[in-house]
């Protein structure tokens, strides 16, 4: 469209702006650009990748479970209910799980990270039994949408919590408290007994958070007996509150039929996703395993009952490793071939990903020979 000018006024008036543009670049100073932008210095600071830790202090928790301190300089804020991956050296190899943050948000940025952590597992039985205070750990950034969302959330979180399940509420309850969090929080905590409570529920006074232990091996005045039934679970139920859990697996099983039986959509419900764990079969099978990580090339075998994840850092190969339950899709790897398994309750791949031939190793568990090319990590294999 041209102006009432016309055409050729139109044309004219375009090819002054070059003379209009040009005189601006010249009468520009000269300045040195900027080497860092505030919208960089934002990302480093949220996303820093593996931080270099240290175990500041490890004490008792409750009867089988003790909290273990991390410092650095500066942890990355996160949101309470949030987890990292904790990487460790073991007989030489190193080791990567995932544990929920037990601290608050703003202890982060003072440097302090708290895990909660049972006497259950590899990694764990070392944290709580075998690794020293100055020891150096790698963590990784938080991870995970286990928190509350205003948009997505009520203001009321109603907890299942069971055994160490309770660690991301407890880092939900330090942010009510603290403020950097603003919602109501009510906690049903199922454990054996009272001496497996992993937080003092006596001294937390704040009129927004109602905790409710639930003990299954014994009777205590004040606390619920037995185990998260639907009359349990209705009898505290907030009028309109989020659900979410965190447990066992065999806790999520049996909750989740509770639920359902209360005619709850189950697919609205939050719950934390757990480590893919070894498959019951007898006498497993072992197979060659080609991984490429890169330019370099490893052979390494692999057992039937347990994931490629598991293999590859048995081997002493920095894989890739976060949620450990096939969810995160920080290990998708490629497969070039062989044949697996990729058990339901992990399976969170994209469509795109069975198109073109893409795997989660930390939830897959070969029954074949496989090659498959893996992404490299690092910071693991410098650690």
């Amino acid at each position: 469209m041209f102006t009432k000018n016309g055409p050729n006024e139109d044309v004219k008036r375009t090819l002054s702006m070059l003379d209009v543009r040009r005189k601006l670049i010249d009468d520009t100073p000269a300045k040195e650009l900027p080497k860092t932008y505030a919208v960089n210095q934002l990302a480093d600071a949220l996303h820093p990748g593996f931080i270099k830790a240290t175990i500041k202090e490890i004490k008792p928790c409750s009867k089988n479970s003790k909290v273990i301190t991390l410092s650095a300089k500066k942890f990355p804020y996160f949101r309470a209910g949030q987890y990292v991956t904790i990487s460790v050296k073991i007989n030489g190899k190193v080791v990567t799980r995932p544990y929920s943050i037990m601290s608050s948000p703003n202890d982060a940025l003072m440097g302090k990270l708290e895990l909660g952590v049972q006497t259950a597992g590899y990694v764990s039985t070392y944290l709580t039994t075998q690794a020293k205070v100055g020891e150096t750990v790698l963590v990784s950034e938080p991870i995970g949408d286990f928190h509350h969302d205003s948009i997505r959330d009520e203001d009321t979180i109603y907890a299942l919590a069971g055994g160490s399940g309770i660690t991301p509420f407890v880092s939900m309850i330090k942010a009510i408290i603290e403020g950097s969090e603003n919602f109501k929080l009510v906690i049903l905590y199922g454990v054996k007994s009272k001496a497996d409570l992993m937080l003092d529920i006596t001294k937390i006074k704040d009129d927004r958070i109602k905790i409710i232990p639930v003990y299954s091996d014994e009777k205590v005045e004040g606390a619920e007996n037995g185990f998260l039934t639907k009359e349990l679970i209705k009898k505290y139920l907030p009028e309109k509150a989020s659900i979410f859990m965190c447990g066992a697996n065999l806790m999520y099983q049996f909750v989740k039929k509770e639920l359902a039986a209360l005619q709850f959509d189950l697919h609205q419900i939050r719950s934390e996703t757990n480590c893919a764990v070894d498959q019951k079969i007898d006498n497993p099978r072992e197979f060659n395993l080609i991984v490429h990580m890169r330019d370099e090339v490893y052979q390494i075998k692999a057992k039937e009952n347990e994931s490629l994840l598991v293999a590859m850092e048995r081997a002493g190969l920095a894989a890739p490793s976060r949620c450990r339950g096939g969810h995160c899709g920080f290990c998708h790897s490629r497969l070039i071939k062989g044949s697996y398994v990729a058990p339901k309750e992990y399976e969170h791949r994209r469509l795109a990903d069975f198109k073109f031939k893409y795997i989660h190793p930390c939830s897959t568990y070969p029954s074949s020979d496989m090659e498959i090319d893996v992404p490299p990590v690092d910071e693991l294999k410098e650690f």
